[in-house]
């Protein structure tokens, strides 16, 4: 049994380098170019801009969120641990996140999703081909645990937040069984 532990974390987009400028015009001793501005930097500069004002709305810094996700659900230690993701999702790094376990074990797990923050994050489980696994699960500034249940192998996990920012972790565990 393989165990997997993944890291998600909020970003925002880089910018990238402007194209060059399309040759034209007349010719002239000593040309001179008056340069567009690029609508496209501009917006992704406001994206960053805007990202980094929702990173500053977080809990406590994203540089921690992975110490506090070892700490707030099973980690790579625990008995039974199959696989374990966090990050941070707001506005404008990303609302929704999707996480494919393609080698997840068919059978049982119980779930952890911990979150801090002033949103709400809505956590659903299926399989590879769209059955749900679970029922929903709302998480706003608490620690759940849930039950999961995949007949075949692979596992899809689907987090949406609504509202501010927030910090979440995430932990799957194989089952007790009987």
């Amino acid at each position: 049994m393989a165990a997997a532990l993944l890291t998600a974390s909020g970003c925002a987009a880089e910018a990238e380098a402007p194209g060059t400028p399309a040759a034209g015009g007349s010719q002239t001793a000593t040309p001179t170019s008056t340069p567009t501005p690029d609508p496209t930097a501009a917006g992704e500069a406001q994206a960053e801009e805007a990202a980094a004002a929702e990173e500053a709305q977080l809990p406590f810094e994203a540089e921690g969120i992975r110490d506090w996700a070892q700490a707030a659900v099973p980690d790579a230690d625990s008995e039974g641990f199959a696989s374990a993701f966090s990050g941070w999702m707001s506005e404008h790094t990303a609302k929704n996140h999707r996480s494919t376990d393609n080698s997840a074990e068919a059978g049982s797990y119980v779930v952890q999703i911990a979150c801090r923050g002033d949103g709400t994050i809505t956590v659903e489980t299926s399989t590879l081909d769209g059955q749900p696994t679970s029922d929903p699960v709302v998480c706003q500034n608490s620690t759940i645990a849930f039950d999961a249940t995949t007949p075949t192998e692979g596992l899809v996990t689907e987090l949406a937040l609504e509202g501010a920012p927030t910090i979440y972790a995430l932990s799957f565990q194989h089952a007790p069984a009987g």
